[in-house]
């Protein structure tokens, strides 16, 4: 099981990684379409804060004592979500509006969440386990496993976003 320190550092090279990104989009880019059935940029971050917000409350919210390891499900949740072949459904509560984002707005929103992400790593016991009707009974180490894997699978799409962006 890894460190709340290791945890902690690879949060945020994946953060980070996605930041620069998203980043490197011009406020127009960020919005365009870049094939039919695609989200934009924007709609990928807007997707991303919707989540992290509902693992910040989980995070946060009341805890148990876990009685099996606490990274049990974290070799299952890098199998589904770092499969970049497969499409993965969006529960409804986190899919992103449409129309246009203000960048900004949005970079600011994103770094906001992860600020208290990475607070709770620091601070919280990550053994202990959630309640997240979506998941079930994970531990929060497992959820930031799933924020960590869920925001590399988000950075891969908007690679495939911007290399669109230049042939749109």
């Amino acid at each position: 099981m890894k460190t709340p320190n290791e945890l902690y550092q690879e949060f945020e090279a994946a953060t980070n990684g996605y930041l620069d990104l998203v980043a490197a989009l011009s406020q127009d880019e960020i919005n365009t379409v870049p094939f039919p059935g695609s989200w934009t940029a924007a709609q990928v971050t807007e997707h991303l804060c919707k989540s992290d917000n509902a693992m910040i409350q989980a995070l946060n919210g009341p805890v148990q004592p876990t009685s099996r390891p606490a990274d049990d499900m974290v070799n299952n949740l890098r199998a589904i979500f770092l499969d970049f072949s497969t499409k993965l459904p969006s529960p409804e509560f986190i899919i992103p509006d449409a129309g246009t984002h203000d960048k900004d707005d949005l970079i600011s929103f994103f770094k906001a969440g992860r600020e208290q992400i990475g607070k709770a790593i620091k601070t919280l016991d990550l053994t202990a386990t959630c309640h997240l009707p979506i998941f079930g009974e994970p531990t929060r180490l497992e959820l930031i496993a799933f924020i960590i894997f869920h925001t590399l699978r988000h950075t891969n799409q908007v690679k495939n976003i911007s290399e669109k962006l230049v042939n749109v």
